[in-house]
């Protein structure tokens, strides 16, 4: 059996009318035994809905972690506010209110306060209107700010700071992110289904993990890069076809009916962690 999954984000919802395209590494593992099914690593979202404030649609922002990021230097005690707009700083966050996000609008880097909502970082999101103070919505995931992209995030539970791109390969000021160190077993580790979409996280060759806009399927049923599995699964491929099967921590008792945990032939190995699939 191989294991096939996918570590690209869908659409940058941050930026609601933006058409994207994400340039990621593919996130797979195979079963003992076998090989895997090549799935294409680049993603994109025709269909976000229209911002007057955002940019004609194919200008939209890609990932990457070339060097750039948002915050200026300022004096101590002094807002960084984010150029051009400058009206306030995008990271560190200040300017605004404190019910408020300074966010990135558009592909010049252009800032604004936005009113926040509940939803915490790695949760699912529409736009940054629906996400706690201080987060962006981000490939339809609240996720933190950062404004280093050559360092890891120093935030709880965050990973590398990424840059956004444009689709042409032109970062964009201002808006850099933190990946999110979820938990791949879990079904609540990145917010799960909600009225804002589902969140599911996925894990590439290298043990790094990110929350993104997860699939419908269930454990059992096929799945494919257009068919993906929901949260806490991954998508199995044998000679009978690509399956959801559970994530689970190879050694432990995640797997029901206490069945065993199955490792990949290629270690995926998760913060010292190891991680295969339930039968």
């Amino acid at each position: 059996m191989k294991r096939s999954s996918l570590f690209a984000p869908p659409s940058l919802a941050g930026l609601t009318a933006l058409t994207l395209s994400v340039l990621a590494g593919s996130f797979v593992a195979c079963s003992s035994g076998s090989t895997r099914a090549a799935f294409d690593t680049t993603a994109t979202d025709p269909a976000d809905s229209t911002d007057p404030e955002a940019p004609a649609p194919g200008e939209g922002p890609t990932e990457a972690t070339s060097d750039a990021g948002g915050g200026g230097e300022a004096p101590p005690g002094e807002c960084a506010r984010a150029a051009p707009s400058n009206v306030c700083g995008v990271s560190p966050q200040c300017g605004c209110a404190s019910e408020q996000t300074c966010d990135v609008v558009d592909t010049n880097g252009h800032s604004r306060c936005v009113t926040a909502g509940n939803a915490p970082m790695g949760h699912p999101c529409t736009t940054s209107a629906g996400c706690a103070v201080g987060l962006t919505c981000t490939f339809g995931i609240c996720h933190a700010f950062c404004n280093d992209p050559t360092k890891a995030c120093s935030q709880p539970k965050t990973g590398a700071c990424a840059q956004i791109r444009t689709t042409e390969g032109a970062d964009i000021p201002n808006l850099a992110i933190c990946r999110v160190a979820c938990d791949p077993h879990d079904e609540t580790s990145c917010g799960g289904t909600t009225p804002a979409g589902t969140g599911s996280c996925r894990v590439d060759d290298k043990g790094n993990t990110e929350c993104q806009a997860g699939g419908t399927r269930r454990a059992g049923e096929t799945c494919s890069p257009t068919e993906e599995c929901g949260p806490a699964l991954v998508c199995t491929t044998s000679s009978a076809g690509s399956t959801c099967k559970r994530w689970c921590r190879v050694g432990r008792t995640d797997c029901a009916d206490g069945k065993t945990c199955a490792a990949f032939a290629s270690e995926v190995n998760v913060r010292g962690v190891v991680y295969g699939h339930c039968p």
